[in-house]
C-alpha cells in the first residue's frame, strides 16, 4: 500500500522505504516527460546509465547534488522530487 502525502507534516511520517520508492518515480516520471532517456540523464549526472537505472528502481536514492541537477533540468521543485506535495504551504514569521 503506497502512502500519499497530503501534507509536509505526512512526509515526515512516511516510512523510508516509501520515501525511497516515491522520490524513484518521481525521478522516472520527470525524465519519462522530457522525452531523455536515462542514458542522456546519466550523461548529465555524470554516472553510468547502470547507477541511473538503480535511482530510478529505489535500489540507491540520489544524493543532493543530483536531486539539485534533476530540478534544474526538469524545472520542477527540489522538494516535490523529495516527495513531498506540489501544494507546499510556507509558514509566517
Amino acid at each position: 500500500m503506497m502512502f500519499l502525502a497530503k501534507s509536509n507534516a505526512d512526509v515526515l511520517k512516511m516510512p523510508h522505504q516509501q520515501a525511497r520508492l516515491l522520490i524513484a518515480q518521481r525521478v522516472k516520471d520527470a525524465r519519462l516527460n522530457s522525452g531523455l532517456s536515462q542514458k542522456d540523464v546519466a550523461e548529465i549526472l555524470h554516472i553510468s546509465q547502470s547507477s541511473y537505472s538503480r535511482i530510478e528502481r529505489a535500489a540507491v536514492p540520489p544524493d543532493c547534488v543530483q536531486i539539485r541537477t534533476l530540478s534544474g533540468l526538469y524545472g520542477i521543485s527540489v522538494l516535490w522530487l523529495m516527495g513531498y506535495p506540489s501544494f507546499i504551504a510556507h509558514s509566517k514569521h
